[in-house]
C-alpha cells in the first residue's frame, strides 16, 4: 500500500480543561482531496493547525511521511507542507509579488535573494489564479476574494506535496469557488494531497475524494462522500433536519436543510404573548421564525417588546408610557386572547401600571407561564394585588422553561390535547 503522506495517532489538543481535539486518528495519502466538514466549533481549524505544527498536540503524535512532525525542522517542514488560513487580512501594505515570493523563503539560503526562476514561478501562479497583472498592486487594497486567490497562489509558489486549506473559499463567489476547487483537484492529479476545511457540503461532495466529519473534536464519520453525507449523520451532528439527493446533471450529492416548521395541521394555531420590559423578545422572534400567527399583550409605548411587535406588525394593545391599563384596554385585548389557542405569560416586573396583564392572562383558554432563565431577571411584584393575582394563575397554568417551550412549539406537540403538566406545575 502507498504510505501515508501525513497521519495522526490518537491526537488530542486541550486549552485549560477544554478538549478541542479528542483522540483523532486520520491519515492522508498522495493524490487525495480530503474535506474536513462539521459545524462551527467542531475542531476543523484546530486540526489543520496541528497538522502544520502551529499547535502542538497535548496527546498523541503526528507523522509526516512516517517521521514525527515535531522532529522535522521548520524550514524543511515548510518545504513539504503549506497552509492557507481563512483569515486573508493583513495590516502591511506589501505588493502582491512580495506576498507570493514569501512562498519561496524555505528554499532560499541565508542572504540569498530570489532568482529569476522564483520570480517566474510567482508570475505563473498569479496568472493561474486569474490575477495576471496584479504584481504591483498592494495586498491590503484588494478585495477579500482577491486576497484569498493571492494567498492560494502563494501556496502554489511554495510547491509543497501537502496543502492544508482552511475554509479557502469563504470570500469567493460561486464562480471562483468552483474555479478554486478545480485548481485544487488538479494538484491531486500531480500526486499532491489536499486537506481542506469546507463549510459548503455541496462543494465538498463535488470535489473531495474523501470526507472526515468532525463533531465536538472527534471523528464522527469518515469515508467517501456518499458514506458520510447521510441525513442520519448530518441531522445529529448539525442539529438540523437535512435531505440528501443527487444533482441530476453532475451526479454529486446535494444537501438541503429542511426549514423547521412545527408539526400539525394548517392553518397553524395562533399564539398570544403577554410580555413587557423585553421579556417577550426572544419568544416573539422564535414564533415568527416558525411561522405562527401571533398577537401581543398590552404594553407601554416605547417598551422593548412593543417596539419589536410594532416592527414585525404583530397586533397588540399600546398604552401611554407610565399609564395604567384601563378596562377599555382589557376589553380590546381580550379579543386577541380569546382568538389564541395558546397564551404565554413571560417573566416581567409587575406593578400597578401593568398588573392588568395578569387579569388578561386569566382569560386564556390555555395558559403557559414562562419561567425566567438563569441569565434573566426573576419575576418581581411591586404590589400585593399583583402577587396574589399571579399566585391564582400559577395554580391553574402550565409552567415551562424557554427550552422546553421552544421544543414544544417546534414539534407542535404543545398543542396536543391532554398535555401533561410539568413537574414544576404539579409542585405548585
Amino acid at each position: 500500500m502507498t504510505k501515508d503522506l501525513i497521519a495522526t495517532r490518537s491526537v488530542s489538543f486541550s486549552v485549560a480543561e477544554r478538549r478541542i481535539i479528542d483522540a483523532v486518528s486520520i491519515s492522508v495519502k498522495r493524490g487525495e482531496f480530503v474535506g474536513l466538514i462539521g459545524p462551527n466549533g467542531a475542531g476543523k481549524t484546530t486540526l489543520l493547525r496541528l497538522l502544520i505544527g502551529v499547535l502542538a498536540a497535548t496527546e498523541g503524535e503526528i507523522f509526516l511521511e512516517e517521521r514525527p512532525l515535531k522532529d522535522i525542522r521548520l524550514r524543511e517542514r515548510a518545504r513539504r507542507v503549506s497552509y492557507l488560513s481563512q483569515d486573508a487580512s493583513t495590516v502591511f501594505p506589501y505588493p502582491v509579488l512580495d506576498i507570493l515570493l514569501m512562498g519561496r523563503y524555505p528554499f532560499l539560503g541565508r542572504f540569498r535573494r530570489e532568482s529569476e526562476s522564483d520570480l517566474e514561478k510567482a508570475r505563473r501562479a498569479l496568472s493561474y489564479v486569474g490575477l495576471s497583472g496584479f504584481e504591483d498592486r498592494y495586498f491590503n487594497e484588494l478585495s477579500g476574494g482577491e486576497r484569498q486567490l493571492v494567498l492560494f497562489a502563494k501556496v502554489l509558489v511554495q510547491e509543497t506535496d501537502l496543502l492544508l486549506l482552511d475554509e479557502p473559499t469563504s470570500n469567493l463567489d460561486i464562480k471562483h469557488q468552483n474555479q478554486f476547487f478545480s485548481m485544487a483537484c488538479e494538484l491531486t492529479r500531480e500526486k499532491k494531497a489536499v486537506v481542506a476545511a469546507v463549510h459548503n457540503l455541496n462543494i465538498a461532495s463535488q470535489y473531495c475524494t474523501r470526507l472526515i466529519l468532525l463533531h465536538q473534536g472527534r471523528v464522527a464519520a469518515e469515508g467517501k462522500p456518499q458514506d458520510v453525507l447521510r441525513s442520519e449523520l448530518l441531522d445529529l451532528v448539525y442539529e438540523t433536519k437535512t435531505v440528501v439527493t443527487r444533482n441530476a446533471s453532475t451526479g454529486a450529492l446535494v444537501v438541503n436543510v429542511v426549514p423547521r416548521k412545527p408539526a400539525g395541521s394548517y392553518p397553524m394555531p395562533r399564539v398570544h404573548v403577554i410580555g413587557g420590559a423585553g421579556s417577550g423578545i426572544n419568544l416573539t422572534r422564535e414564533l415568527v421564525r416558525l411561522g405562527y400567527p401571533l398577537s401581543g399583550g398590552i404594553a407601554h409605548e416605547y417598551d422593548a417588546d412593543q417596539k419589536l411587535w410594532q416592527s414585525l406588525e404583530v397586533p397588540s394593545r399600546v398604552i401611554g408610557a407610565f399609564s395604567h391599563i384601563t378596562p377599555s384596554d382589557l376589553e380590546k385585548a381580550y379579543r386577541m386572547v380569546e382568538e389564541a389557542e395558546l397564551t404565554i405569560l413571560c417573566s416581567f416586573p409587575v406593578g400597578p401600571g401593568n398588573e392588568g396583564n395578569l387579569e388578561l392572562a386569566g382569560r386564556a383558554g390555555r395558559l403557559v407561564i414562562l419561567e425566567a432563565g438563569p441569565q434573566e431577571e426573576p419575576r418581581t411584584f411591586f404590589s400585593e394585588k399583583a402577587r396574589q393575582a399571579f399566585a391564582s394563575l400559577a395554580g391553574i397554568a402550565e409552567h415551562m422553561d424557554y427550552g422546553r417551550l421552544c421544543e414544544g412549539l417546534e414539534s407542535g406537540k404543545i398543542f396536543e390535547t391532554g398535555a401533561k403538566k410539568t413537574e414544576m406545575e404539579s409542585q405548585t
